[in-house]
């Protein structure tokens, strides 16, 4: 099989004496201009005992700049027909909006008040508290959201950054106050490893000066940051043999199931073998999980395999839920069928189907402006390079079975030192998984 590799669009990338990187690219065809804007200032960063306050800081920009109130924020975004995108993740916070092309330096305009210059009123900051918080206690009541969260901080381990959820627990995000989000955003929102990416109908060239000529903003707005300190992220290692934790939820009838072990970084240069043997073993809707689980035994509605792959630290993970009843046989299945394929690889016609998928899937994430935008920053910010995207098609169709089998036996969520985390009924979830592992139960609240 050969595929014919991704021709990205014209793009010019400039790296500034600050540590900022622009990047432009052109995008002929609708009459759209779209920036995006991306901070080392995800959930990684969060302080010690404040998780959440990288998500909670991103939340509050929209609530007011020093030039005017959350209403009139709102009025500006709305004035130009666009919504104001604002995400964290493991790594970065990201600001976007798309606006009609003659709108774009307004657009920068906007963007740039937004992210640099937010008011931090007393008011907003005790009024997202509380709305977090409430977030936070709803959450607990989706066992799903629950076993999510338990993944990153028992996957991680005591002491990551990795090891929480982006929104952060109930117990620490109480403790917000505006110095804290204040604080973190002068740490945290300046040039250094920023990217900002802008996509139009224009040539590069001139993308570059428009972003250049808006950035006396941030300039003038924000002088003299302070330094934070370097983060540490120590290598995952597995545990000693399968352990079990189970996440009480009283009266439940069905159990989420998750099995999790360490996996590759997102820089890994086994990147392409990974994604096909993901996808093979339970990544598809004809996958090899996918088939045991739902088709043959109709145990559950719901079976994939996800790899968690963060800049520098990553997790493979199994993830179903089924009816208490049947919640060891599930994970009897589950560990059986992966153990199986640690050894044995895909078949090839699994790994062509494989190939064939992520490679044919490819190139709709790079169609809009909103998605080639994150896309490429993605890869700068990764330091994986622009060869990624380029050469994604190819160095998927060259996995070959042996890279595959290889790279089975070192991401297989079954492999000794996993973990199995199941959120459900404590005393109904120990009995079913007596004599298969040591069994750990914890409380809801600890993962809320």
């Amino acid at each position: 099989m050969s595929w014919t590799d991704v021709a990205l669009p014209p793009l010019l990338i400039e790296k500034l004496p600050s540590g900022l990187t622009l990047l432009a690219i052109q995008r002929r065809g609708l009459p759209l201009f779209h920036a995006r804007l991306s901070l080392p200032a995800g959930a990684c960063e969060d302080p010690k005992g404040k998780a959440g306050l990288a998500q909670f800081t991103v939340d509050l920009l929209r609530r007011g700049t020093r030039r005017r109130p959350a209403h009139d924020v709102d009025d500006l975004i709305e004035s130009m027909g666009a919504q104001l995108a604002a995400e964290v993740s493991s790594e970065e916070a990201a600001l976007a909006l798309t606006v009609p092309a003659e709108l774009r330096e307004q657009a920068l305009d906007a963007l740039l008040e937004v992210a640099l210059e937010p008011a931090f009123e007393q008011s907003e900051v005790a009024a997202a508290r509380r709305r977090t918080v409430a977030g936070l206690q709803s959450d607990l009541d989706e066992p799903a959201a629950v076993a999510g969260r338990a993944v990153v901080t028992l996957g991680y381990g005591p002491g990551h950054p990795y090891a929480h959820p982006a929104a952060g627990f109930r117990r620490e995000v109480e403790t917000f106050q505006r110095e804290d989000a204040a604080g973190f955003h002068a740490t945290r929102y300046q040039q250094q490893g920023a990217v900002l990416a802008v996509v139009g109908q224009s040539p590069p060239e001139e993308l570059i000066e428009v972003s250049k000529k808006k950035l006396g903003q941030w300039q003038a707005s924000w002088p003299g940051h302070s330094q934070r300190a370097a983060l540490h992220f120590s290598a995952l290692l597995p545990g000693q043999g399968l352990r079990a934790v189970v996440v009480h939820k009283p009266d439940a009838t069905q159990a989420q199931v998750r099995i999790v072990a360490p996996g590759l970084p997102r820089t890994t240069s086994r990147y392409a073998e990974a994604v096909v043997t993901n996808t093979a073993l339970g990544g598809g809707f004809t996958s090899l999980l996918v088939d045991a689980i739902r088709v043959d035994r109709g145990l559950s509605y719901s079976v994939n395999t996800r790899l968690y792959m963060n800049r520098r630290a990553g997790l493979s993970v199994f993830s179903s839920f089924t009816r208490n009843e049947t919640l060891r046989e599930l994970v009897d299945v589950a560990l059986e069928k992966m153990s199986a394929y640690a050894k044995a690889g895909p078949a090839e016609d699994a790994l062509e189907k494989a190939r064939r998928y992520l490679a044919g899937l490819f190139p709709l994430g790079l169609e809009s402006h909103e998605a080639l935008a994150e896309q490429v920053a993605d890869v700068l910010l990764d330091g994986l390079g622009l060869d990624h995207l380029r050469m994604y098609r190819s160095r998927i169709a060259a996995v070959k079975a042996e890279q595959a089998r290889e790279v089975a036996a070192e991401l297989s969520p079954a492999r000794d030192g996993a973990q199995i985390i199941v959120v459900g009924e404590a005393d109904i979830a120990r009995r079913a998984l007596n004599g298969l592992c040591p069994v750990d139960v914890r409380q809801l609240e600890e993962f809320g």
